[in-house]
């Protein structure tokens, strides 16, 4: 069988359960599973769960570790990916930057311990949830059963302080200083009344943005703790489209690039206006970094079946692997330490809160086009 990444092979049920009650026979480990505190899973060289401990339960919802028997870990969490491959968990395209697999893959092939960081977007009802993982995987081997001792340490909580930190510490602070700059110029000089203007616009927009930029952390905070509140109103899709392109038209990062308007179906949506203008600010402000100098970003919408879709195109391609992994929580496209929270914010403000969806598309001819679908709102003329 076919496999993009890790080995497709599985051991059927019989050999699953002969590897399990050989491990449940060593009081060692079965003594490591009971104390650790941090979900773990014991897997077979087919990377196939033969055991865990009860935080693993817990966090499954399980009072059994029945139902996990045979799975692979991304099978048992619920991964979006895990049936893109021909055999499951492990042998799909998105599987080659899964933390979790090369880790127990690097495991198994070396017989020492391994682990990575993983970015896991896993099903939650109607819509999807991130998560950021350390996996730790151990190798041991019970009579002639290989097996991957592996434990699964939730970073999450770690991941969003890096993301502040970095954020007030880089961005904000920075904007401080401009702010600062432009008020010293504005009392210790003397402008002409053209400059004066120029840079007292520059401060309103500097301030605007810096208070955005606290909005926005606040508001994903609460999203991923399932706080925020919804306040739908009905929109013009023309109104929007042309406020959130006047919004970013003087942003900095818009510098020596144009943010052009394409065609607008006419239409409107019932929706909130703060998360969905937050959501599009977001991509437009991901398309500028990826446009060069001299290039343009193009907003437009699209009216069709009932729905109204809200495109942000640039003129960039995305590289195959990066595309695998651009919803995912903390995975950055910049070069260092990049914000990693645009894209997948936008995941979960439209499809966790406004009922929509969003996809990408990405060819070399074609340039980067991001999509949020919504629910649309019936004409007057219709």
């Amino acid at each position: 069988m076919l496999t993009y990444h890790a080995p497709p092979e599985r051991a059927d049920d019989a050999q699953v359960r002969a590897a399990r009650a050989v491990l449940m026979a060593e009081p060692l480990a079965v003594g490591m599973l009971e104390v650790m505190p941090d979900p773990v899973l014991v897997l077979n060289a087919q990377r196939q769960i033969i055991a865990c401990n009860p935080p693993m339960l817990r966090l499954a919802g399980l009072e059994s570790p029945e139902p996990l028997l045979g799975l692979r870990p991304g099978e048992a969490a619920g991964c979006l990916y895990c049936d893109d491959g021909p055999a499951g968990c492990g042998t799909g395209r998105y599987c080659v930057v899964c933390g979790a697999v090369n880790a127990i893959v690097e495991c198994f092939d070396s017989h020492q311990p391994t682990s990575r960081e993983c970015r896991l977007r896993i099903h939650a009802g109607p819509t999807s949830m991130a998560l950021d993982l350390l996996v730790q995987a151990s190798f041991l081997q019970a009579q002639e059963h290989d097996l991957a001792f592996v434990v699964l340490r939730d970073i999450g909580a770690e991941k969003r302080r890096q993301v502040l930190e970095r954020v007030f510490f880089h961005d904000v602070l920075n904007t401080v200083s401009k702010i600062s700059s432009l008020a010293y110029l504005l009392a210790e000089s003397d402008p002409d009344p053209q400059s004066e203007a120029d840079y007292k616009r520059y401060l309103r927009q500097l301030a605007e943005e810096i208070g955005e930029e606290i909005h926005a952390q606040r508001a994903l905070l609460a999203a991923e703790q399932g706080d925020l509140r919804v306040r739908p109103v009905e929109l013009e899709v023309a109104d929007l489209m042309q406020e959130v392109a006047a919004s970013y038209r003087h942003h900095e990062l818009a510098r020596e690039r144009s943010l052009q308007i394409g065609p607008i179906s006419a239409g409107s949506i019932r929706t909130d206006r703060t998360l969905l203008r937050r959501a599009l600010g977001n991509l437009v402000k991901n398309a500028l970094e990826a446009t060069p100098v001299g290039g343009a970003v193009t907003v437009s919408a699209e009216t069709r079946g009932g729905e109204v879709s809200l495109l942000v195109h640039n003129p960039g391609f995305i590289p195959e692997l990066i595309q695998r992994q651009i919803f995912q929580r903390s995975f950055s496209t910049k070069e260092g330490e990049g914000r990693g929270i645009g894209t997948h914010s936008v995941k979960l403000f439209t499809e966790r809160y406004l009922g929509g969806r969003v996809s990408f598309r990405s060819s070399e001819t074609e340039g980067t086009t991001f999509v949020v679908v919504l629910p649309g709102e019936p004409t007057s003329a219709s």
